[in-house]
């Protein structure tokens, strides 16, 4: 992947099918969002974003666990905030994550043959615009993918890292981690270059 100047402001140019594994990924994540949802998302954005509602427990699955951890130290403190603010904190990074899936099938995101100005080697790429209503919802998207994948694996420290590039059950996702943690620094790398237009 890497950055290009598009009809309406800096892009990100996927190459061949990283947008498709982008969007199953993104896919994976809403599935897991609304399987911890407690109550059917309100479709007004404003009532969306309410912090209101949620669990006392923190989840049990490992992925949920480390999207949603203990605010406070003190477990009758966490059990308190968790309840008032879980449902909206699910909300608000469901929302996050349509945004990215609409700007991933968004028309001019279609995959395209590169031209002659453009040479790749991986064939046909697709440009994505994110414009800077959208800036956030992805890296937050994105972050909120790298730590849902470092959870399912045991991802926590370099010295997991290294085991795990080195195991053949686990060396794809690790393989994957980084690679959105290149589309992340891309993603911090669009907010620069419109900051200096």
């Amino acid at each position: 992947m890497r950055l290009q100047q598009g009809d309406s402001g800096v892009a990100i140019l996927f190459a061949s099918d990283e947008a498709g594994v982008l969007q199953q990924l993104v896919h994976q994540l809403v599935m897991l969002l609304e399987s911890h949802s407690s109550v059917p998302r309100d479709p007004d954005p404003l009532f969306a974003r309410l912090e209101i509602g949620g669990g006392e427990e923190a989840p049990t699955d490992p992925a949920l666990a480390r999207l949603f951890p203990d605010a406070f130290a003190d477990s009758d403190d966490a059990a308190s905030f968790r309840r008032v603010t879980e449902q909206g904190l699910v909300n608000r990074k469901l929302q996050d994550a349509e945004q990215v899936m609409a700007d991933l099938r968004a028309p001019g995101s279609a995959p395209r043959r590169t031209g002659d100005d453009e040479p790749t080697a991986d064939g046909p790429t697709t440009a994505v615009t994110i414009t800077p209503d959208s800036f956030l919802a992805w890296a937050r998207t994105v972050t909120a993918l790298r730590l849902a994948m470092a959870a399912r694996i045991g991802l926590e420290r370099e010295a997991d890292y290294d085991r795990l590039i080195d195991d053949p059950a686990t060396r794809g996702t690790v393989l994957v981690y980084d690679w959105l943690a290149a589309l992340l620094d891309a993603v911090l790398a669009l907010s620069n270059v419109r900051t200096e237009e």
